[in-house]
């Protein structure tokens, strides 16, 4: 049964450059997703209210959407080993920085800091992930960088559900985690360096979202469903009286099985009508709410819903940056992917600020109907799209 398993996911087909790439995105998203949690629950904690948070987790996203506009010069200019091994460095210091002086304006502050240098980051390891594909094996290879990068945020969780968030020891455990990055950058930095990267087109051109503008709505929606579970599933969860480590938990099971579920998401996407793949991803995020919802009280509905989440808020990733890798020319592939980000980044901003407003005005069932019809509402738009196509 293996070797079945092994031959449709067809590891052997995914550049050798990937795998190098994967290590430091695992470290990148074990570092980011435990310091996510672990600021989350402080800042709730602490009393912050939802919009409050909302708003913390909207300014990283914000940096993030602001690299895209200059990380292809960057690129040009310093090259791919330093453009990751700057925004790896200084992120550190701004982690550091957040935690000796915890008040909401120096979060937001250098949460804007740590978005801009990780979409540089971010930009240049999507960038990379496309280069070295092609349209045999892009999805394969995506869906395995991907899985590297979502487990560990997955373990991020995990660790908050092993050591909850009192006390010194989470502050100097997130440090760590993100200082770790900076040697394991300088172990493989020779890999790094034999990644060729052509000469990109760096005049900043919107103009992508017009040759596929369905993809645009399909990942600017997932931007919102991500930021907005990140940011503020542990404030539901906490109104529901469920404690930091039971949160860890059930974040780690969705992400977990996001994880688990890409390299088979990303040989299907290699196979099928990525079109009609985006649509059953975007209404995989119509049914996790609602069972959410309806069944708070339930561990295992509970756990079925972050599973649901999970799949669909890692694959719709996977499956819209092939897609978007099969449509552009290789010089365009930087600022495409820089695009890309951006839009997917401006979901991730509007995300919590919106759903963190209106879950301060409705409580909890704001969190739900709000990322409801917000998905609803872009099935429509691409339902509408394929009509006027036809």
């Amino acid at each position: 049964m293996f070797s079945k398993i092994q031959h449709y996911v067809d590891f052997k087909s995914i550049s050798p450059s990937i795998k190098y790439l994967s290590i430091l995105a695992l470290f990148t998203g074990i570092g980011l997703g435990y310091f996510f949690t672990v600021i989350v629950i402080l800042a709730k904690l602490k009393g912050y209210n939802e919009g409050t948070i909302g708003i913390i987790a909207a300014s990283f996203s914000l940096g993030l959407m602001s690299a895209g506009f200059f990380v292809s010069k960057i690129l040009e200019k310093i090259g791919l080993y330093s453009t990751l091994f700057i925004s790896i460095t200084i992120q550190t210091i701004c982690v550091i920085t957040m935690f000796v002086y915890f008040n909401p304006i120096n979060l937001v502050l250098n949460h804007f800091i740590m978005g801009i240098l990780g979409g540089m980051n971010w930009m240049t390891m999507d960038t990379w992930v496309n280069i070295v594909s092609n349209n045999n094996n892009r999805g394969k290879g995506i869906g395995f960088y991907n899985s590297s990068i979502t487990i560990g945020f997955a373990l991020g969780p995990l660790l908050v559900a092993i050591f909850g968030t009192h006390g010194l020891f989470p502050v100097i455990l997130c440090i760590f985690l993100m200082l770790i990055r900076t040697p394991i950058i300088y172990i493989i930095k020779e890999h790094i360096k034999k990644v060729h990267i052509p000469k990109q087109e760096k005049k900043f051109n919107l103009s992508f979202i017009k040759l596929a503008p369905f993809i645009f709505i399909a990942i600017f929606i997932g931007g919102i469903n991500d930021s907005s579970f990140g940011a503020l599933f542990p404030a539901f969860m906490i109104n529901e009286f469920f404690t930091d480590r039971q949160i860890g938990l059930y974040f780690f099971i969705g992400l977990f099985m996001g994880v688990i579920s890409q390299p088979f998401i990303g040989a299907l996407t290699d196979k099928i009508n990525k079109r009609k793949f985006i649509f059953i991803l975007l209404f995989l995020h119509l049914i996790w709410p609602l069972f959410l919802l309806n069944f708070i009280s339930n561990i295992s509905i509970i756990i079925l819903s972050v599973l649901i989440w999970g799949i669909a808020s890692v694959s719709i990733y996977t499956v819209t940056l092939a897609y978007l890798g099969e449509r552009v020319t290789i010089k365009e592939l930087s600022i495409a992917t820089s695009v890309f980000i951006i839009v997917y980044e401006f979901g991730e901003f509007i995300g919590p600020i919106v759903v963190g407003y209106f879950m301060d005005l409705f409580g909890n069932v704001g969190f739900i109907y709000t990322l409801i019809c917000i998905t609803f509402f872009s099935l429509l738009l691409g339902l509408l799209r394929s009509y006027i196509k036809k």
